[in-house]
């Protein structure tokens, strides 16, 4: 976290005079505060395997059933999303940070977090359902 903080405070430094005063300044620098954040996260996760079978067993179709979609099938499906849908679901299911968490990092109200996490599992369900067969359990 201080390390984040440092590398807000320096960039807020170094860009001060390339603000434009079209927006407020304090949503100037949430904004480098945010790019910060992911800018982190992805030099943490940058050199690693990410698992996706946290997800993919969300993703079964049924327990009764021996239909399981594919790791690569999820991947295609999550390409697809656009970039905000893409930061919650890496930071809800690879980094496991609660809506909350994700809530204060990305600024988004918890509850717009839950209907889009809810708008990201029925765009995926539909997205899987046409490349596989039978219906997805989310």
């Amino acid at each position: 976290v201080k390390d984040i903080i440092q590398e807000s405070m320096l960039s807020i430094w170094m860009s001060v005079k390339n603000y434009n005063f079209q927006s407020s300044f304090k949503t100037w620098i949430i904004g480098i505060v945010r790019r910060r954040i992911a800018d982190h996260y992805r030099k943490l996760y940058k050199n690693q395997t990410i698992s996706i079978s946290g997800f993919e067993e969300t993703l079964v179709k049924d327990d009764e059933s021996d239909n399981i979609i594919s790791g690569l099938d999820i991947e295609k499906a999550l390409e697809k999303l656009s970039k905000i849908e893409k930061e919650i679901v890496f930071l809800s299911f690879t980094v496991q940070l609660t809506y909350l968490e994700i809530s204060k990092i990305i600024h988004i109200p918890v509850g717009t977090i839950k209907s889009k996490m809810s708008r990201i599992k029925t765009k995926l369900r539909k997205q899987l359902q046409e490349e596989g067969e039978g219906i997805v359990k989310l």
